[in-house]
């Protein structure tokens, strides 16, 4: 008898963005700058420890995900509500590059 066993798929992306790994961290944890270019409204700044709801209001959508990890500069990890595990990595590559993963 063969059993299966269920493997949540992984995927995995990266982007250089020519900013400093501080600014682009900050840009990721701080609403005030995340709804100019990701969600349109957010209930807070992400902390470990914390519940967000996330508004993507144009498309009459949200998500509350709750914030797994933050370690400053480096890394970021949420859990979506739907048991989607997210991670970012933020690796300085130059004075003003860094690879966000």
């Amino acid at each position: 008898m063969m059993t299966s066993s269920k493997i949540a798929p992984i995927v995995k992306t990266e982007m250089l963005i020519r900013k400093p790994a501080a600014q682009v961290f900050e840009a990721f944890i701080d609403p005030e700058l995340t709804t100019k270019f990701w969600f349109t409204k957010s209930s807070g700044r992400l902390e470990a420890g914390k519940r967000i709801r996330w508004d993507w209001e144009m498309y009459g959508v949200w998500d509350e995900i709750e914030v797994k990890e933050v370690e400053l500069n480096e890394r970021i990890r949420i859990l979506s509500s739907d048991g989607t595990e997210v991670e970012w990595t933020f690796a300085p590559r130059a004075e003003n590059e860094t690879l966000v993963t």
